[in-house]
């Protein structure tokens, strides 16, 4: 069983715009890569090229078709190498084809006097110890959930017919992970999609896009802490889903704004 640190040193450059990479069966989700693994490993080889002063601010992820298991190829594609910002391209290139499309802006920081405080993390909430977990259950849950732990503070998971789509859970990797930008995508598509509680039947169902921003830096983060994410359905029709929702680290900050359009499969 690999760890996700695992499955990030697999990215191997052999160019500034060639890389490989190996997808493990247990961080599968269905016939697919987990989407938090294939956009991280993505991520993770733009960092190898990218100016370390820049940080990754903000990424726009397009899940384009399934990312199969085995050693598959990394792309990239420099846009602009600006005073300020870097602006790249990457495409996770499976069997030939387009899985994942990743656009990306790394920014070092600039000296501005504005500054508006991201609101921290909701006050009075449970303790995770005496919240619900959810099971692992072995060809019922997708493979990479095994690597995760996740805990309701309210709302219901999948299939659980709630009269509300949104919901609160703390998470963490279930082995201790070396915190990072990359580490924190595969937290942040972890939970399942608000919506998919109120079926009352199976539903086969994917994120279609996904839009991330960073408004902080990432420093002195406990790897064993929990992170509280707040995920919410703003409108669902026609079989999509418009989700958005925000992350705080385990020191309180807000460390990741995401939106997500997600869908449900047509058999």
């Amino acid at each position: 069983m690999s760890s996700f640190n695992d499955n990030l040193a697999s990215v191997q450059k052999n160019s500034d715009t060639d890389f490989s990479v190996t997808i493990p069966e247990d961080w599968l989700q269905g016939r697919t890569a987990f989407g938090g693994l294939s956009s991280a490993v993505i991520v993770e080889a733009m960092q190898k090229v990218v100016s370390a002063d820049r940080q990754l601010r903000s990424m726009a992820v397009s899940f384009v078709g399934p990312a199969t298991p085995g050693e598959q190829k990394i792309a990239l594609r420099l846009l602009r190498d600006g005073g300020s910002v870097t602006h790249i391209q990457g495409e996770l290139v499976c069997d030939g084809q387009v899985a994942t499309a990743v656009n990306a802006a790394f920014g070092k920081a600039v000296a501005n006097p504005a500054k508006v405080v991201a609101a921290s993390i909701p006050k009075d909430l449970p303790a995770p110890e005496s919240c619900p977990s959810v099971p692992y259950v072995e060809g019922f849950t997708p493979a990479f959930t095994q690597h995760f732990e996740m805990k309701f503070v309210y709302g219901q998971p999948p299939l659980a017919e709630a009269d509300n789509a949104d919901y609160g859970v703390w998470l963490r990797f279930k082995q201790p992970t070396e915190i990072s930008t990359s580490s924190l995508i595969a937290i942040g598509d972890m939970p399942p999609l608000p919506g998919f509680n109120l079926a009352k039947f199976p539903a086969l169902g994917s994120s279609l896009t996904w839009y991330l921003e960073f408004p902080t830096e990432l420093t002195d983060i406990d790897p064993e802490g929990w992170w509280y994410y707040d995920y919410r359905c703003q409108a669902a029709g026609d079989g999509y889903f418009n989700n958005f929702g925000t992350i705080w680290a385990p020191d309180g900050r807000a460390a990741m704004f995401t939106r997500q359009v997600a869908m449900v499969f047509q058999k």
